[in-house]
């Protein structure tokens, strides 16, 4: 071994860690620009309707640990990449999924037993709710805790992004 491999291996894991520092900065500021539409503060106490007709009270179910919320929509192009983690997910961490103007709820319904989705979903068919949330896009992610969100990124999230974000939550107030 040459003294000067050492030194290349130094020089390569110092490269790589500004790289993975870039990346993560890129990824912070898309997702900061990305949530300028987000509201700040508590979320607005609407009702809330699964496609079952199961009343979910978002404020209550944050209080007890974060909340994975899911912008979804059955036409969307990005979403078939992502649902599937979400449906994985479902089950070790509180998701609720809103699909955005997917159809009927009959539409929906159909849609989301062919693909194999049993994670809980809210309809929303007219748009309203994701506008008050500020969503702009699909797929999007929000992680709500005591009724805010603490955490928001839209566009493809893989399994370990999403859980990171779920647990960082976990320390934010």
């Amino acid at each position: 071994m040459g003294s000067k491999e050492p030194f290349k291996w130094r020089r390569f894991i110092a490269t790589a860690a500004l790289y993975l520092l870039l990346m993560i900065m890129v990824i912070v500021a898309v997702d900061w620009w990305r949530s300028r539409a987000i509201p700040a503060g508590q979320l607005p106490q609407v009702p809330l309707y699964t496609l079952s007709g199961e009343a979910i009270d978002l404020h209550a179910l944050s209080s007890e640990q974060p909340v994975l919320v899911y912008f979804w929509a059955s036409w969307c192009p990005v979403c078939p990449s992502v649902s599937p983690s979400i449906d994985w997910l479902d089950g070790r961490l509180p998701v609720v999924s809103i699909a955005l103007r997917s159809g009927s709820d009959e539409q929906l319904q159909r849609y989301m037993q062919q693909k194999g989705y049993s994670f809980t979903t809210i309809h929303d068919s007219t748009g309203q709710l994701t506008q008050q949330w500020g969503v702009t896009m699909t797929p999007a992610l929000a992680i709500v805790k005591n009724g805010r969100i603490v955490s928001f990124t839209a566009g493809f999230s893989a399994p370990p992004g999403i859980l990171v974000r779920w647990w960082l939550a976990h320390l934010s107030y």
